[in-house]
């Protein structure tokens, strides 16, 4: 097939490492988002999934290998959080990263706190924004935005790290174990949220799970990493959990 004028991925990870002292924990690490894709990448503990989504969120600057952005390459010198914020990838990692007495608004623009006149917070603007941004994801239960996180239930807490993470992330968001510590009704609703942005907005999303159903519920495509490499790929109507499972635990 002749691909000379299709579109570059939006996301493209090509054979990036990345070592600690003597410890390598990526070897080498590869796979392509698209727009609007749902990419799961699953492996053993230790297997390297949070690094590779460490060097994608610019948390990271990788030993070797390139990313790529919309077919433009992120130089060593750009690798930041803040620079790949900027090109629009956003993470939810596990432990949500919110401040627990403080209210859903203040979480939501923790970092980018509006001002009116350059000296005020503009709680107002925060509250609305906040608002609409449940809205579009269509969450219902958080109701009262004077409450603080501490006081809501982890699902509600999910919500807003992931409705933050969709306010400011244009393209892609990615979700470090987004459901490990809900109940069904709650993963439940996560998962609805991620379907209904995808289908609305075009968002991307790479997701690490250890939740094998809920991998071939949400995935497009799998990414199979294995001692710190990227060592198989699936469409997700292409492969069962228990195929899964062997490529996890064998790399095969």
């Amino acid at each position: 097939m002749n691909n000379g004028d299709a579109a570059p991925p939006l996301l493209s990870v090509e054979n990036v490492s990345k070592s600690f002292g003597g410890v390598h924990a990526l070897r080498s690490g590869s796979f392509n988002l698209q727009r609007g894709e749902v990419v799961t990448i699953v492996g053993a503990n230790g297997a390297g999934k949070t690094t590779l989504i460490k060097l994608v969120a610019g948390a990271h600057v990788p030993d070797s290998g390139r990313i790529m952005i919309n077919g433009l390459e992120v130089l060593r010198s750009e690798h930041s959080v803040a620079n790949m914020r900027e090109r629009g990838i956003e993470v939810v990692y596990q432990d949500l990263a919110l401040v627990p007495n403080m209210t859903a608004p203040y979480n939501l623009f923790l970092g980018r706190i509006p001002r009116k006149w350059g000296i005020f917070v503009d709680e107002r603007k925060m509250r609305i924004k906040t608002r609409e941004v449940l809205d579009k994801l269509n969450v219902t239960t958080v109701q009262d935005l004077s409450r603080p996180i501490s006081s809501m239930s982890g699902g509600q807490q999910q919500s807003i790290a992931i409705g933050r993470a969709i306010a400011w992330g244009k393209e892609i968001v990615i979700l470090d174990e987004p459901t490990a510590a809900l109940g069904p009704n709650e993963t439940a609703e996560v998962e609805r949220i991620i379907r209904e942005v995808r289908a609305r907005h075009g968002t991307s999303f790479i997701l690490i799970s250890h939740n094998l159903d809920q991998v071939r519920r949400l995935a497009d495509r799998i990414i199979v990493i294995h001692h710190g490499v990227t060592s198989r790929e699936f469409k997700r109507e292409e492969v069962t959990s228990d195929r899964l499972v062997k490529a996890i635990t064998l790399g095969e």
